[in-house]
């Protein structure tokens, strides 16, 4: 609205004799036990995180919606730090937007990649209870330009995704529609947002979950 070295280590041996000598020896070997970020990604990587954005994203985010009031709702709005994406500790995140052919829908996107572990249904459930939570409440939504919107929070009217929950925002001069889908160890949020909300938000959802499969089908 985120090359790996071999680690080389100087290993000491004893001369003959009595004497001490240190000897100098490149040797490949493990660092330590700990796995790193990538290691524990999978089976989306995290070097993969920026294609799980459409290819229709053309820049970096927009305006996006930076503070939302109440905090206990702040997921079915915030695009700054995305609370909803946030929640689970994402290993490497990204982000970017796009406008329709005709201008007169903003769609922000937010995608990340988790640990190998992440429990997708239980990320589609935090935002379930949110709506439920919100719903029928008033939103006040600050931009980061400091524009703010007066949104009334509901349940999206088309049918929900398989992975992934639907709703919508409606002000008297703006309207988005929402989606956030996850699968495998990845997730995918988007907001798009015109005087008449985003029609086409349950096909971005069906095309973001398209992206999420296809990158854990393909993953080395």
């Amino acid at each position: 609205m985120p090359a790996r070295r071999p680690a080389r280590t100087w290993v000491g041996v004893l001369a003959a004799a009595g004497s001490v000598a240190l000897v100098a020896a490149c040797t490949r070997h493990i660092d330590d036990a700990t796995p790193t970020a990538g290691s524990i990604a999978a089976p989306v990587l995290t070097t993969q995180v920026a294609d799980l954005l459409s290819p229709n994203v053309r820049g970096e985010e927009g305006n996006l919606f930076a503070v939302v009031e109440p905090q206990r709702c702040a997921g079915l709005a915030r695009e700054v730090d995305p609370p909803f994406i946030q929640e689970h500790r994402p290993l490497a995140t990204d982000g970017g937007h796009w406008t329709t052919t005709d201008g007169s829908v903003y769609i922000e996107e937010m995608v990340a990649v988790y640990r190998y572990d992440f429990d997708a249904a239980a990320a589609l459930d935090l935002v379930r209870r949110t709506i439920d939570e919100c719903r029928d409440l008033t939103l006040t939504v600050t931009t980061m330009k400091d524009r703010t919107y007066l949104f009334d929070v509901a349940p999206a009217n088309a049918p929900q995704p398989e992975s992934g929950v639907l709703w919508q925002l409606r002000a008297v001069d703006w309207n988005c529609d929402n989606t956030f889908v996850a699968a495998y160890n990845a997730a995918v949020e988007i907001t798009a947002c015109g005087e008449s909300g985003g029609p086409g938000v349950a096909d971005l959802a069906e095309e973001a979950l398209d992206r999420i499969e296809a990158l854990a089908n393909t993953a080395a």
